[in-house]
């Protein structure tokens, strides 16, 4: 009995220490997944390797605290505030990163694209081509130049529907496509040079 009255403080002290970590410990976690839950639709999409280190860290710190281990639970928790701010600054850059990239890009490829298909249009009209310039390459390049045309509508189709990185991605292929045709049959090349995104 009196082993008993000496070992139920100790247990009551015990409990009562771990309800007390338990609360904070929860309070942090779910106020890690609203802040998650808020970040994921820029994060996953504009910084997606953030995203995965983030739900990876979350998930760490659920699974102390499931195994009670409720300070360590609870340092996890804060750990993930600053991390979620630093990810939403990231996704952020990037995404205001394919805004400008695509804008420049837009500014110039259509013109070049209207460029090349007079110019195309010129020669093939010629009885006698500028040297350099081959009779084969330029009906070639006018059945290669819709074509094109026709990827730089797919660009901005996918940038406008909300996939910044894919729309920039076909955009600069067409670009890349653009400056090799530009070089070859414009008297002056165009040399669309934006910034390309990362």
């Amino acid at each position: 009995m009196r082993t008993l009255s000496r070992i139920l403080p100790v247990l009551l002290f015990t409990v009562l220490a771990a309800a007390c970590g338990k609360a904070p410990a929860e309070q942090a976690l779910k106020a890690a997944d609203a802040a998650l839950a808020a970040a994921q639709p820029e994060v996953q999409k504009f910084a997606p390797a953030e995203w995965t280190a983030l739900s990876a860290d979350a998930a760490a710190a659920k699974a102390q605290f499931d195994k009670g281990e409720y300070k360590e639970a609870l340092a996890g928790a804060q750990a993930l505030l600053p991390k979620i701010q630093a990810a939403v600054a990231a996704a952020s850059a990037k995404k205001t990163q394919l805004i400008a990239t695509f804008t420049a890009l837009k500014a110039t490829l259509p013109g070049a694209v209207d460029a090349l298909t007079k110019q195309l249009a010129a020669y093939a009209a010629m009885r006698k081509l500028p040297a350099g310039i081959d009779k084969a390459a330029v009906a070639s390049a006018q059945i290669e130049l819709p074509l094109v045309a026709a990827a730089w509508t797919s660009a901005a189709a996918a940038f406008d529907a909300g996939d910044l990185a894919k729309g920039v991605e076909v955009a600069n292929q067409v670009k890349t496509k653009v400056d090799e045709l530009s070089k070859t049959f414009l008297p002056v090349a165009t040399g669309v040079t934006p910034p390309a995104a990362k």
